[in-house]
Formats: structure tokens, C-alpha cells, sequence
């Protein structure tokens, strides 16, 4: 499962105050978008639907869901096993970079960059964050949602799998 969510730094340079909008509400700012592989995360409600992630505190992203409330999760299939090492790399560059040869696409209520080729993908919007011990739990509305038809790619036991069917 891959996270993207606009960074929201002001550009270098701006004049303090320059940047007092809500960057979340304009898709076409200069900030840049960040995309990690996650490996926590949990249904929490139906009725509404509401989903939790779970952050290493100390990472960059757990700053960004700090302060930014829409992102967008792409749940990757069993054959993107690539892609999911991709975005876990210490040091990678920019989302869209990672994503040059991939198809995407925006998501409509987020503005949250989207695989094509996702298993399914969900946008989100931050109900709340809080610390455990040395993780930021993160639950979020979940204000749209795609579902593909593509198993899904599973890690268990430091590697990838895939889940068979019994019939």
C-alpha cells in the first residue's frame, strides 16, 4: 500500500505570511508530493468508513500528515512488488519522480496522486493523530473510493506474498 500526500512547505524563499492559505485546498501549489509504502494499516469503520495508518513518528511523513489533512492510499496488487520497494527506499526522491513510469492519475477530492493500476484506492481526509509510543496513529474519513480487480500484495515474515484462494 502506497501513501501520497502534497508536502505543503511554502517554497523557498516566500516571504513569511506568503503562504497562510490552506494549501490542501489548492492542488496546484508549488509543493512537492511525497509517497512511502506503508505497512500498517486497518479498517476501522463501515458506517462511515473510517481507515487508521500507522507511521514511524520520526519519519518526514509523520510530520507532513501533521499538517496536512487529504491524502490517498493505493492499495498495490500482488504483482507491484516493485513498486511497493520503490517507495520504501531511505532517501527517494519525489512521488512524481517514482511515478514517471507508472500510470496515475489525481484524485478528484484530494488532489492525492493515484495508481492506475492499484488494486484499489482510497482518498482520506484526517479525523485525528495522535502518538503511541513511537508511531503517529492516524484514522481518516474515507471521502471516495475505486475499487480493481487485482489480488492484493501482502507482506508477512519480512517478505512479500501472495494469498491463495480455498475453495
Amino acid at each position: 500500500m502506497v501513501l501520497s500526500i502534497r508536502d505543503g512547505k511554502p517554497p523557498v524563499g516566500a516571504p513569511p505570511g506568503a503562504f497562510d492559505v490552506d494549501p490542501d485546498e489548492d492542488f496546484d501549489d508549488p509543493a512537492d508530493d511525497i509517497a512511502a509504502t506503508l505497512t500498517a494499516f486497518m479498517p476501522v469503520s463501515l458506517f462511515p468508513p473510517i481507515v487508521a495508518i500507522s507511521v514511524d513518528l520520526s519519519s518526514y511523513l509523520a510530520e507532513v500528515l501533521q499538517r496536512r489533512g487529504h491524502w490517498g492510499l493505493s492499495v498495490l496488487g500482488s504483482s507491484q512488488a516493485a513498486l511497493a520497494g520503490r517507495f520504501s527506499a531511505a532517501g527517494r526522491p519525489s512521488a512524481r519522480l517514482l511515478l514517471a513510469s507508472e500510470e496515475h492519475h489525481r484524485g478528484a477530492l484530494t488532489g492525492a496522486l493515484l495508481l492506475d493500476r492499484a488494486g484499489a484506492t482510497l482518498e482520506c481526509v484526517t479525523d485525528s493523530h495522535r502518538e503511541v509510543g513511537d508511531h503517529l496513529l492516524v484514522t481518516a474519513a474515507v471521502v471516495g473510493a475505486a475499487i480493481g480487480t487485482k489480488d492484493p500484495l501482502v507482506r508477512y515474515d519480512r517478505a512479500y506474498r501472495q494469498l491463495t484462494r480455498r475453495d
